[in-house]
């Protein structure tokens, strides 16, 4: 019974408040220091968009455009504030910034206050790329690309996703950072940065092997790599740098300095610059310490020239 009168309240309201949104159409608040509630649809107040009476204050419905169906118009002269649990949640000010969280938007969206992420989309198996996306700026093509920050589902583990064994994949996220490629095509899109779910990073490239990747030429006032065990150990007593004549040996038969890497091993892995730069050193190092070597020898066998040319001057 309690339920039946609750259901029979619930109806009587809804039909009085039909009757009062259909029979009060021009109740509105005109004056912006007062503080009251209403409908308003030809109010002295209102102003016209695409041929349309709207209201400072109000709610309304309208065909913007003949056989199709009516947009809803909602109006604030000052901005609008939504409310949710008698707490103001989101805001839209006079100029159009819209807020979450603070009353002062700062920007076009600004979010303040409490979880301040933005999340796009929503847990599922689905493989779609989801991102932001900047408009380009064409004449003839208005959706031309831009640019545009777009994740990258990738599946691991179990024989991706689906799974023919049964277990689903373990999906990771990556970033493609994209920008217009061509100016000579109308939607070229090129992948300028990949950011890959292991933490990669590749400029040129979609499968970075490293930390960071590139694909191109880098250009820079300085780089500097940390190095470890730099070579200053050749230089202290006892170390073994060879013999020119080991040196000779092994470059006939290796064709390339000892430690360092063969030409095909470059071409493939390329060149750790801090461990070539250690490598160099050393080679540099060994090679003074055979010159100095060399150079006493000269000198022993000055001495002994000199020796000789004195015996033969006294002779004659």
């Amino acid at each position: 019974m309690k339920i039946l009168i609750k259901n029979l309240a619930n109806i009587f309201l809804a039909i009085c408040l039909i009757l009062a949104i259909t029979t009060v159409k021009t109740f509105s608040q005109t004056a912006a220091n007062l503080n009251q509630y209403g409908l308003a649809f030809d109010a002295p107040d209102a102003f016209n968009f695409k041929g349309k009476t709207v209201a400072f204050y109000g709610l309304g419905w309208y065909n913007e455009m003949p056989n199709t169906p009516p947009m809803a118009y909602f109006s604030g002269y000052s901005g609008i504030r939504f409310f949710a649990e008698g707490q103001p949640r989101m805001l839209m000010d006079i100029g159009g910034n819209l807020s979450l969280g603070t009353s002062n938007p700062l920007s076009r969206l600004h979010i303040a206050g409490g979880d301040e992420r933005i999340t796009l989309g929503e847990y599922n198996n689905s493989n779609d790329t989801k991102g932001i996306y900047f408009p380009g700026f064409r004449d003839v093509l208005p959706n031309y690309f831009g640019a545009s920050i777009e994740s990258t589902p990738d599946w691991i583990c179990c024989g991706g996703f689906p799974a023919t064994t049964g277990y689903p994949g373990i999906r990771n996220m990556g970033l493609n950072f994209n920008v217009h490629g061509d100016v000579a095509i109308a939607d070229s899109k090129l992948t300028a940065m990949a950011i890959n779910s292991n933490g990669n990073i590749g400029i040129g490239t979609l499968t970075p092997r490293e930390r960071l990747s590139v694909n191109g030429k880098i250009r820079a006032h300085e780089i500097k790599v940390e190095a470890a065990n730099w070579p200053d150990y050749v230089f202290e007593e006892g170390y073994d740098a060879g013999t020119l004549k080991e040196l000779e040996n092994y470059i006939k038969i290796n064709k390339h300095l000892p430690e360092m890497p063969t030409a095909k091993e470059v071409e493939v892995n390329g060149v750790a610059l801090g461990e070539m730069n250690k490598l160099l050193l050393k080679k540099v190092e060994e090679l003074t310490l055979h010159l100095i070597e060399q150079q006493k020898q000269l000198n022993e066998q000055g001495k002994l020239i000199k020796v000789l040319q004195e015996k033969s001057s006294a002779k004659e």
